[in-house]
């Protein structure tokens, strides 16, 4: 079927932040057919949708997502780094089910649909789960599942990583794009970053992975192998692929120096993430003078709360000025494309840019709430005042998954029940073991 979504506002995220007033887009199948101004006596479609106070924009990418660990939002909150990730989050996970995780990557899901999100990059475990909840619901999802070196001497797990990837590889239309995670140098020694490396060149996938994320994680790598985690990554070959890096905050002159280099992809930065673990702000000014590519990412829903990415914009914004203290280093605008094209580009897509011929990839907002008037600057309004629940419409290759607020594509009240119950069950749990 052809569309036509005819509104008041068009945002097409240029480095100049076009805004067409009276808008249309044209999509059919996966594929925009045309943007621009409304016309009087236009090309016959089979539906046309009109919004008359609604804002078109791209839809958002979240580059780096735990996606099922919004079974864990708010478990352990406010607890350092790694006491959080070693005494919390990893004996919890160790508990959960493919079945759960399917769940938690579904009520993930809805919460993207609702926020605006129309594709994802995700680090999890039992990965068929994840794919099917992502098939389900409609989104992108750039997947891979969580490699811990030290536990897979034989590579057992590293072969069905392969194996998986080459059953999923452009399922669902290629809405899911296989990847490999080995989870960081911290967890996987250099050795199996190698072997990570060779298959990952053997069979075109590029590699989702974290590093730099901690002073922590800094200091024992120094210790233990008196290197960088760049520099790490370098010498095991992992940059020989479109390599997406989680975080990158806390890296040296030199590491700036390789990663301009020899990095293909980009970092994705988590500000709401880093922040609420005390871990640091992106030295973005750095990266932006060395070429480095940065997205954005929202991390886990254990970590970040919530997978909104108008708050990761926001964010961003804010502790950029802060850190500068020059507000107009890091605009609205840059905001709104590095949540958008930006993050795409990181992923090898060609996505986040209203145009014919791309992607029908976009959302619409409610610009008739009283928290975005009056609109002197549209997109200003967008990343400073708009939030995740003023989305009415999400579309992702060409099907809309959201129509005026309601998820069109699975029973969103059964997730919530699902959810629900499971963290009831392991809440009690919990309390028979005196936890």
């Amino acid at each position: 079927m052809r569309y036509r979504l005819e509104a008041g506002t068009l945002i097409v995220p240029d480095q100049d932040g076009s805004v067409i007033r009276s808008g249309q887009i044209t999509w059919e199948d996966q594929t925009i057919l045309s943007v621009g101004l409304q016309m009087p006596n236009p090309d016959p479609v089979d539906q046309v949708i009109q919004i008359p106070q609604g804002i078109v924009m791209p839809g958002l990418y979240n580059g780096h997502n735990h996606a099922a660990m919004t079974l864990l939002r708010g478990y352990a909150d406010d607890s350092p780094f790694f006491e959080w990730l070693q005494n919390h989050i990893l004996p919890a996970e160790a508990r959960l089910t493919s079945e759960d995780i399917y769940w938690g990557t579904l009520l993930a899901a809805s919460e993207m649909i609702r926020s605006g999100t129309v594709g994802f990059a995700d680090m999890y475990f039992e990965v068929d789960a994840v794919a099917e909840a992502v098939m389900r619901s409609g989104l992108r999802g750039w997947i891979s599942r969580g490699l811990v070196g030290d536990e897979d001497a034989s590579l057992k797990k590293l072969q069905q990583c392969i194996d998986w990837a080459a059953r999923w590889r452009q399922r669902g239309d290629g809405r899911i794009v296989p990847m490999l995670g080995p989870h960081a140098p911290y967890t996987c020694n250099p050795e199996y970053l190698h072997e990570v490396a060779t298959v990952a060149k053997a069979e075109d996938l590029a590699i989702h992975i974290h590093l730099a994320e901690s002073e922590d994680e800094i200091r024992l790598l120094q210790q233990r192998y008196n290197k960088s985690p760049i520099q790490i990554t370098l010498d095991s070959g992992l940059m020989d692929n479109r390599l997406l890096i989680a975080h990158g905050i806390h890296l040296s002159d030199h590491d700036l120096m390789l990663l301009q280099k020899h990095l293909i992809g980009g970092i994705i930065s988590c500000p709401v993430s880093n922040a609420k673990l005390g871990n640091g702000i992106l030295k973005l000014q750095e990266l932006r003078a060395h070429q480095i590519p940065v997205g954005l990412g929202s991390d886990g829903a254990a970590s970040t709360n919530t997978l909104d990415m108008f708050q990761e914009m926001k964010a961003m914004a804010w502790l950029q000025k802060v850190r500068t203290h020059e507000p107009h280093r890091f605009t609205a605008r840059d905001a709104l494309h590095m949540a958008t094209a930006d993050t795409a580009s990181i992923l090898g897509f060609r996505g986040g840019v209203l145009e014919a011929g791309r992607p029908a990839d976009f959302i619409v907002i409610d610009g008739s709430k009283s928290h975005m008037t009056p609109e002197w600057d549209t997109i200003a309004n967008l990343v400073y005042a708009a939030t995740g629940s003023d989305v009415s419409y999400t579309v992702v290759a060409g099907q809309i998954l959201m129509a005026e607020g309601i998820i069109t594509v699975f029973d969103e009240a059964e997730v919530r029940h699902q959810v629900t119950t499971r963290s009831n069950r392991w809440r009690q749990e919990g309390a028979n073991r005196g936890l």
